[in-house]
């Protein structure tokens, strides 16, 4: 009896419900559209309100009905009645539909519509804990709109204006202006929340904001062009600006670094935004806060905005750095500084994108620099030490650092540490051939090169009648032994073999085969033609007859002793 006396008035309502969005089509079918829009806004509020779900379910299909006329009639009609819905129907019931939306964004314009609406819907909720729920799905929500955006590419390879026109892509532009409006309904969300203090939000808007910079906007470029600052980096300004205003120590919202690496390279690079950091914090936290957000923005090379942020960033940070008294021998005991310097190798050796190397590079000799003496040396001590002789540019890198620290360290007589047994045990490290006589010389040419001067270097600065380092008296000899005569049979044997190898390409007469690719990485390379084959052989005789040189010179210098 209970559900016989129930069921009339549920379905009269129910019926009423239905008549009013029936006759709303009706009249929409018949291209009344005038007529449709001053029956609904001629509804009671309470009506709108009872009739909230199945208005929002009709009006949000119509907004997607397509039309033949330029002006589509649908659109306009749907958003000026769910603008009246949002206003006087039940919010929370627009709200679930239009979280149900999440795969309806078919336009841009349809984005910043939603926005509006979600505003005027927020503030008529009542000012609960849950609303920051309601925030959350909100621009979680929103946020997938803009991780939609299908942005250009950019290879490792890029040169002249190429950067200049990835960065006014129309693509780029698009994401862009989505940003803002999205940034826009946060600064709303601030203003207007801001007069509620039971409700903070606060924390829920920066993590977005940072979110948004991470994805996707770490595909944009943001470092300056011809001495002109970026033009995407001219229009992410509000939104760093908010960061600001929500917090006067955004760094204060960091919760995991990974997630949010995008805004410390902003923050830290950008003149502007670190002057407004609090000045509590040292060069070390700096670098120490930055390491792991290098490591993780190199690690991805086909990423090249990536990397660019990872050179820029650690280029800034360890400029910062006090030279001669930052740290000392024992600060290699600290694993992040182990983490930096092997990150600072990859970037400067490994990373295709060659146009940071010169910030790579900058940044290591300002990190090396930042030790004192006995630091420097137990630096490069440990580098060389754990660095492979394949590692042939690497090692040719800190074969130079040596020599620079080798000719500061006699010339001031800071602390005489370049001489005897400290002096031989890095020389010991450099002066090796992997296989003896056997070894690849091409391979570690570079650094052959490198060491062989030095050795020189110090023969020239050190003269026998001062011995300093005890070169001349201590080392010298088993050097000449264990190394040169090695090295020299060793040229001869690789010399003679690409010589013999000329000569048989030389006779071989037989046609050049078809020309035949290869796949590496994904990338088809041609095999070398027989000409391209003859002056690589040829390059490398070359080679050989330079170190000859360089030990001629090497013997001249020690006086025949060698």
């Amino acid at each position: 009896m209970l559900n016989s006396d129930c069921n009339p008035a549920s379905s009269t309502l129910t019926d009423l419900n239905l008549s009013i969005v029936k006759e709303i089509s009706t009249l929409i079918d018949n291209s009344d559209f005038n007529e449709a829009r001053d029956y609904l806004t001629s509804l009671s509020e309470q009506q709108i309100y009872d009739n909230t779900w199945d208005l929002c379910t009709y009006l949000f299909e119509l907004l997607e009905r397509p039309s033949d006329k330029l002006c589509n009639e649908y659109e306009i009609y749907s958003e000026d009645t769910l603008t009246h819905v949002a206003q006087y129907g039940n919010p929370r019931e627009m709200l679930i539909i239009m979280l149900e939306q999440s795969d309806k964004f078919i336009s841009d314009k349809a984005f910043a519509f939603h926005i509006k609406l979600f505003f005027i819907i927020l503030k008529r909720l009542p000012l609960k804990a849950s609303i920051i729920t309601y925030i959350d799905d909100i621009l979680s929500l929103l946020k997938c709109h803009l991780t939609t955006v299908e942005l250009p590419k950019i290879t490792n390879d890029f040169a002249g204006k190429d950067l200049l026109v990835f960065n006014h892509d129309y693509r780029v532009n698009k994401l862009l202006k989505l940003t803002q409006l999205y940034v826009d309904f946060i600064c709303q969300l601030r203003d207007y929340f801001s007069t509620t203090p039971t409700i903070n939000i606060v924390p829920i808007l920066g993590k977005y904001l940072i979110s948004v910079l991470q994805n996707p906007l770490s595909s944009l470029s943001y470092e300056p062009i011809d001495s002109q600052e970026s033009s995407s980096f001219t229009l992410i300004r509000p939104l760093l600006d908010c960061l600001f205003t929500l917090n006067p120590n955004p760094l204060q919202f960091i919760d995991n670094k990974e997630d949010q690496s995008v805004f410390i390279y902003l923050v830290l690079t950008k003149k502007k935004y670190f002057s407004l950091l609090p000045c509590v914090y040292s060069p070390f936290f700096y670098l120490i806060l930055s390491i792991p957000i290098i490591q993780q923005l190199s690690n991805d090379r086909e990423q090249v905005m990536l990397t660019e942020k990872a050179c820029v960033l650690v280029s800034t940070v360890c400029s910062w750095l006090r030279p001669n008294s930052e740290f000392n021998e024992n600060s290699l005991n600290n694993n992040d500084l182990h983490t930096l310097i092997d990150t600072l190798k990859t970037c400067m050796v490994q990373s295709p994108a060659r146009q940071y190397a010169p910030l790579t590079i900058g940044a290591y000799r300002s990190l090396f620099r930042s030790f004192d003496h006995f630091g420097r040396y137990t630096f490069l001590r440990q580098q060389i030490a754990k660095t492979s002789c394949n590692e042939d540019s690497y090692r040719t890198f800190l074969c130079s650092l040596l020599k620079d620290e080798f000719l500061y360290d006699y010339r001031s007589l800071s602390s005489e540490i370049y001489k005897g047994p400290s002096l031989f045990q890095l020389l010991d490290r450099l002066c090796n051939l992997p296989n003896g006589v056997e070894s690849d010389l091409l391979e570690i040419y570079d650094c052959l090169c490198s060491t062989l001067n030095f050795i020189r270097f110090i023969g020239l600065i050190d003269k026998r009648g001062v011995n300093r380092t005890l070169l001349w008296t201590e080392r010298l000899n088993r050097l000449n032994e264990t190394f040169l005569k090695p090295l020299r049979k060793s040229i001869d044997l690789a010399r003679a073999h690409y010589k013999l190898e000329i000569r048989n390409r030389k006779e071989d007469n037989k046609p050049e085969p078809m020309d035949t690719e290869i796949l590496v990485d994904n990338k088809l390379l041609s095999m070398p033609s027989k000409q391209e084959q003859m002056e690589t052989l040829h390059s490398a005789v070359t080679k050989f007859d330079i170190l000859d040189c360089i030990l001629s010179a090497l013997t001249e210098t020690f006086g025949g002793d060698l």
